[in-house]
């Protein structure tokens, strides 16, 4: 059987990582100035149509990136507080 061990702070940096690769994926180039490499003509077209959905596939992935990584740093707060009180109920400590 498998074991998972998952805490706070790998949640956060799960966070943290998910916010990295949206923004270097958010830098990232859509290719426009590698269009004038294929001269006029068919492939030149079909780059340029090739690197529209790049970018639409592109931004679509950055958008979802940042929501799990909004999504990563909210539950990473809640572990903690949920940590914390089941530790203080189990302990009989102050709720």
């Amino acid at each position: 059987m498998t074991t998972l061990h998952i805490d706070a702070g790998w949640i956060a940096q799960l966070g943290v990582s998910l916010a990295d690769v949206s923004a270097q994926l958010a830098d990232a180039g859509d290719g426009d100035l590698d269009t004038a490499a294929f001269g006029p003509g068919e492939a030149s077209g079909a780059f340029a149509h090739l690197m529209e959905g790049w970018r639409r596939q592109r931004l679509a992935l950055v958008e979802q990136l940042t929501d799990l990584s909004d999504k990563a740093s909210i539950a990473g707060g809640a572990y903690v507080e949920t940590e914390a009180r089941v530790g203080r109920s189990l302990g009989g400590g102050p709720r």
